[in-house]
């Protein structure tokens, strides 16, 4: 509609010019309406030029917009892609890592579970030769020495076996340099002497003890001595 009145408007302002400039100089009729034609056209593709090209610039403004929507659009399809993989990458991890936790767990169990056994195993041992030591005591085949011997290596052998070591206190030694644990006092005495005050007077039995894995040593049976008095 705005094109229409503008077009308009230049018509009636070309012919009224044409005939103005046909009456001053004296010009025919038809000569004038066709200089009113002529400037009618003129004008019109003066003023269509620039509307042309606004439009054509508005045409490759949004090519190119579009053409960017399309080429961004790729782009966030691979950053979804590579969230979605990456999170499935980690819920597999977390899955494999609750796997291995679950092994390990049996494992532990099962390894515990044998070494139970293998105590209890070991104990039916010592009490199976303990059977056999008194019945060839009773017989008159083995005399009381000899039946102690048997025991104390049978024992020997089961203390070794489940991996437990002797802990040997030595007389004389100060009681606060012992490891802590590794000790039971059953009798303090006064002494005269200066020196032996807080050592260990005598080991009524020696203790045992099973390092872990890091090598600290953890004591089963503390060992039973009697200290001098500070």
């Amino acid at each position: 509609m705005a094109n229409w009145f503008a077009s308009l408007f230049f018509a009636v302002l070309a012919f009224s010019l044409s005939c103005l400039a046909g009456k001053e100089i004296g010009l025919e009729t038809g000569v004038w309406v066709t200089a009113g034609l002529v400037l009618w056209l003129t004008a019109g593709l003066l003023l269509s030029g620039p509307s042309q090209f606004g439009d054509n610039v508005c045409e490759a403004t949004e090519k190119a917009e579009s053409l960017e929507v399309k080429n961004s659009s790729p782009s966030t399809d691979d950053h979804l892609s590579n969230e979605q993989s990456l999170h499935a990458a980690v819920i597999e991890l977390t899955r494999q890592l609750r796997s291995k936790e679950v092994s390990i767990d049996k494992l532990q169990a099962k390894l515990t579970e044998r070494e139970f056994r293998r105590s209890l195993s070991r104990l039916a041992t010592i009490n199976e030769t303990l059977a056999f030591t008194l019945k060839l005591l009773q017989d008159g085949k083995l005399t009381h020495a000899d039946a102690v011997d048997q025991l104390r290596q049978e024992i020997e052998a089961a203390v070794g076996d489940l991996g437990l070591e002797h802990h040997c206190i030595q007389v004389g030694s100060a009681v606060a340099s012992l490891p802590p644990g590794s000790f039971v006092i059953l009798k303090s005495e006064n002494t005269v002497e200066a020196t032996a005050a807080g050592t260990v007077k005598d080991v009524v039995s020696t203790g045992l003890y099973a390092k872990d894995e890091d090598g600290k040593p953890h004591f089963i049976s503390p060992s039973k001595i009697n200290v001098y008095k500070l």
